[in-house]
């Protein structure tokens, strides 16, 4: 049985609801850990007319579903939430649904009179702006919730001037501002091996080729051939993928990973990265060294996850993420934060940071960003700090 709660909302909560309902229309920017959640809670409740069977929630997953929105607004009193999805089929007075299921499903949006949608960069999508967006634009109130609406691809600007920013509140504001935990960045520059460097200098010659014959819209490469009638758009977007695997799995900064960890015994860390072998290459490092860990991942089974997440700080301390723990997942707690490797985006770095930041009087979060130098890599700080800027 879910305990009920009261919902108890910080100013800036209050400030965003107020501005939500008022715009009707209108997408909330905050970054990861300030409530987005609560704030749509609060938002439902804050609406000026009764709902009968008539609001919908659209989230990005299914583990999304039942593992976060359910049981929060299930905790906050709402009663006979409905889950529709591939597994579930079961409509209420409060719906959440799947991106997914919502364009495969037109009906879904019959009667309703409000939609949240959760981080709603995902609405950029083709099918997505196709499908679901004109669903929305009858809706009289529509809710979006990101801590990063902005795409790389610029489908951002559709949703955008239909659902403007009504709310925002950065990063580097929620910290100044004591709204998050205050965050030190540590670079730790970590060497490549000559064979490891010898690989990466391969790697990235391959792919300064495909850019050279094939431009800079990556989308096209794998269609673009030479003058040879050589796959060059393949072979460079091959050489990607084999790069980030080599800078993640790396022999220097597994090993400094381990260190870091030891040095924050007894202490839960969340370490993140890009590729699967990474994160396990570590993992078998830490079961040889004694210390407890699990991985997160899409190979992960969901039921699985659910446990993982529960047990993390019982049972095993380090939490080894690639990717899964990107988006709206609640976890517990944490304060120190690895980063083997990652993506350019600002998104998936933002995503990241705000696991780790999430407020507790006299907290002090810190983020290990392992980095190896004269590659790429070396912009991660950089990036990091741009974002922590008001």
């Amino acid at each position: 049985m879910t305990h009920r709660q009261e919902l108890e909302l910080r100013y800036y909560q209050k400030e965003a609801i107020a501005k939500a309902v008022s715009a009707k229309h209108g997408t909330i920017r905050a970054a990861t850990g300030t409530g987005k959640t609560v704030i749509a809670i609060g938002f439902i409740k804050a609406l000026p007319f009764p709902f009968n069977s008539n609001v919908l929630i659209i989230v990005p997953t299914q583990a999304l579903i039942y593992q976060a929105w359910a049981p929060k607004l299930a905790s906050y009193g709402f009663q006979d939430v409905g889950q529709y999805y591939a597994y579930a089929h079961r409509l209420g007075p409060i719906t959440i649904t799947t991106y997914a299921s919502a364009m495969m499903h037109p009906e879904l949006f019959v009667d309703i009179g409000a939609v949240v949608i959760d981080e709603i960069h995902h609405l950029g999508a083709a099918q997505a702006l196709n499908r679901i967006l004109p669903r929305l634009l009858e809706t009289e109130y529509v809710l979006g919730l990101s801590a990063t609406p902005e795409r790389s691809d610029l489908a951002h600007e559709v949703f955008l001037k239909h659902f403007p920013i009504c709310f925002d509140l950065s990063l580097g504001e929620a910290m100044k501002t004591g709204i998050l935990a205050e965050l030190e960045v540590i670079p730790v520059p970590t060497q490549l091996s000559d064979a490891e460097r010898r690989l990466y200098n391969k790697f990235t010659d391959r792919i300064q080729s495909a850019f050279a014959h094939c431009g800079q819209n990556i989308q096209r490469w794998p269609q673009c051939r030479d003058l040879k009638d050589e796959p060059i758009g393949l072979i460079g977007l091959k050489a990607m993928n084999q790069r980030k695997a080599l800078l993640g799995g790396c022999e220097a900064k597994v090993s400094e990973a381990l260190r870091i960890i030891q040095s924050h015994a007894g202490s839960m860390v969340i370490v993140f990265s890009e590729r699967i072998p990474s994160i396990e290459k570590l993992h078998q490092l830490l079961e040889k060294n004694r210390i407890r860990s699990a991985t997160f991942h899409s190979k992960v089974p969901p039921w699985k996850k659910t446990a993982i997440l529960d047990n993390w700080g019982e049972t095993f301390e380090v939490l080894l993420s690639v990717k899964s723990l990107e988006e709206g997942l609640d976890v517990k707690d944490v304060s120190v934060g690895i980063l083997l490797t990652s993506g350019k985006g600002k998104n998936q770095f933002t995503q990241r940071i705000g696991r780790i930041v999430r407020p507790k009087e006299g907290k002090q979060a810190k983020l290990y960003v392992l980095f190896a130098p004269n590659t790429f890599e070396e912009q991660y700080s950089r990036t990091i700090r741009g974002l922590l800027k008001t």
